[in-house]
């Protein structure tokens, strides 16, 4: 070997020792890191799964009561924020509407609001808090609500189809035919319901 190569394999020998506390370091973080992603990984699923078991158990229509509310209990205390809370909220207050305990429900969906895990589960918490409003005949906060709705241009029919419903019961019936013409606009089918609706204020 000539001393050109032996003089660079020293200076690599050299170099490796006085860094080697480095390299171990640096050999270390890499082998540990995708571990840790791992588990990370892991444990993120493992709760999803846990999360969704108590999802289940909530709209398990064999449920008392009780059970319900239990599982959307254990839902916040453990999964807090997360989207089962949403979809548990959904559920609880859709039960309470159809008992017609109209406060309830409008409760739970207003606690979606202010959870904000997205748009879209946020705008269709408003909107179904509008209907709430016009089981109460309180016209004006149903279109109040549905004004605040962030994604207009997504729920464009349903959101025109309830506002001629408001005006319909509001005597408005220029404004109703205004808003059924715009929901059957936005309907990507037809909708024979729409179109009674449309004619109920036209004739």
């Amino acid at each position: 070997m000539s001393d050109e190569k032996l003089d660079l394999t020293s200076k690599i020998v050299k170099w490796a020792t006085d860094n080697i506390k480095f390299i171990s370091i640096g050999v270390v973080i890499g082998i540990s890191m995708p571990l840790l992603w791992s588990y990370s990984q892991y444990l993120e699923e493992k709760e999803n799964l846990v999360a969704s078991e108590l999802y289940y158990d909530l709209i398990d229509l064999g449920n008392s009561s009780q059970d319900t509310q239990e599982a959307h209990n254990k839902i916040i205390d453990e999964h807090g924020g997360s989207i089962y809370e949403v979809l548990a909220k959904f559920v609880l207050s859709k039960r309470e509407f159809e008992n017609k305990n109209y406060d309830l429900s409008k409760k739970y969906l207003d606690e979606i609001i202010d959870i904000d895990v997205n748009d879209t589960y946020s705008s269709l918490a408003r909107i179904k808090v509008s209907l709430i409003h016009i089981e109460n005949k309180d016209y004006d906060m149903a279109l109040k609500n549905l004004n605040k709705v962030t994604m207009k241009n997504s729920f464009k029919q349903i959101i025109s189809e309830i506002k001629g419903d408001i005006f319909k019961y509001k005597g408005d019936k220029e404004k109703s035919l205004e808003f059924y013409n715009e929901a059957i606009d936005a309907s990507a089918i037809n909708n024979e319901n729409l179109l009674m609706k449309k004619n109920s204020v036209k004739n």
